[in-house]
């Protein structure tokens, strides 16, 4: 089985649309006015509508909890991505009102990993330490953790080393932003089916293994 593939820093439906046609499970609508793929709330109820079959995500950093709370008021199946310094208690206050809420870490040593290893939230996002920049998180602290709670690691992942990635770390799913960009918040669809066909090949790959087991491949072994 492929890893989920969550591709976030939407900011048009035609990106959307792709995204949702290539397999994508989750796309991602980036609402932090620092941003470079910063989207308005305005223009949300567009982009999600585009988004289905696949989960909308909603990434907000230090947004009062009423302002969070009106979001997922207004558009009832969005998952809450935190990416700033909010609390135990305001992921708690979501979830409280039915929200599925997921929390962006960082990882730097092993003191990051007991600090989050039971944050209140039902996926953590390991990142590396700036956000949509392109650069890579530590992948043994990112496979720590997904030894111990589901994650999606982010940060440098692209079509070349997705594989790698979900290989190394173990992580339930990768969270794509500027791997399948050609600028930020602006997708490539090459990018995007050529990620997607490479993930695709590790479910090939592990039912070409399978048939040779019940074959008697891996008799002696």
């Amino acid at each position: 089985m492929r890893p989920r593939v969550k591709l976030c820093g939407m900011t048009r439906v035609e990106d959307v649309r792709a995204a949702v046609a290539a397999g994508a499970d989750y796309v991602g609508f980036v609402l932090v006015e620092s941003s470079r793929r910063r989207v308005m709330p305005s223009v949300l109820g567009e982009l999600i509508a585009a988004a289905a079959p696949a989960r909308p995500v909603c990434v907000i950093a230090d947004e009062a909890l009423t302002v969070a709370r009106r979001l997922a008021s207004a558009h009832p199946s969005l998952i809450m991505q935190l990416h700033g310094r909010e609390s135990a208690k305001y992921a708690q206050a979501l979830a409280a009102d039915g929200v599925e809420v997921w929390k962006a870490v960082v990882l730097r040593d092993d003191d990051d990993l007991r600090r989050y290893a039971d944050f209140p939230a039902s996926r953590l996002v390991v990142d590396a330490a700036q956000g949509g920049s392109g650069r890579l998180c530590d992948w043994r602290l990112a496979s720590a953790m997904a030894s111990r709670r589901p994650v999606l690691l982010a940060g440098g992942i692209g079509p070349g080393n997705a594989v790698t990635a979900w290989r190394t770390t173990g992580a339930w799913g990768l969270d794509i932003a500027s791997g399948v960009e050609d600028a930020p918040g602006i997708k490539s669809t090459e990018k995007i089916n050529e990620l997607m066909a490479a993930l695709r090949s590790l479910n090939k790959s592990l039912s070409e293994k399978h048939k040779w087991v019940l074959r008697g491949g891996g008799k002696g072994h």
